[in-house]
């Protein structure tokens, strides 16, 4: 049961992070942007660690139950974190092509989450 809240809570993070962004075409629609391959490595690794940071989180919250009494701020701590980063590749990967190729990779990445599974 509490596997399935802290995975109802980390997509509900997810979808708070991108509720902001928009479909809207940029005023220099004319202009393309051809991604490289350095940017989606960039970006890869940056998902990869807001994902480490999510993982960390709920490892820790599962040592409340066995008495941690420190687990629930360095969760806390962990998650906060995590959401600066996420804003901060919310405002860096702002495009629409940008912000699917972001999804895609948090998916890959979560699946190598050991706390999801």
């Amino acid at each position: 049961m509490k596997n399935q809240i802290l995975l109802i809570t980390l997509s509900l993070l997810v979808l708070f992070v991108f509720s902001n962004c928009s479909n809207e075409s940029s005023i220099n629609s004319e202009k393309t942007v051809i991604k490289s391959s350095i940017i989606n490595i960039n970006l890869k690794s940056e998902v990869e660690n807001l994902v480490d940071l999510h993982c960390k989180a709920i490892n820790v919250l599962r040592k409340v139950d066995k008495g941690d009494r420190t687990a629930l701020s360095r969760s806390n701590a962990y998650r906060k974190e995590a959401d600066k980063i996420a804003r901060d590749l919310q405002n860096k990967y702002s495009s629409p092509d940008e912000q699917e190729e972001y999804t895609k990779a948090y998916q890959n990445a979560l699946v190598n989450c050991p706390s999801v599974k």
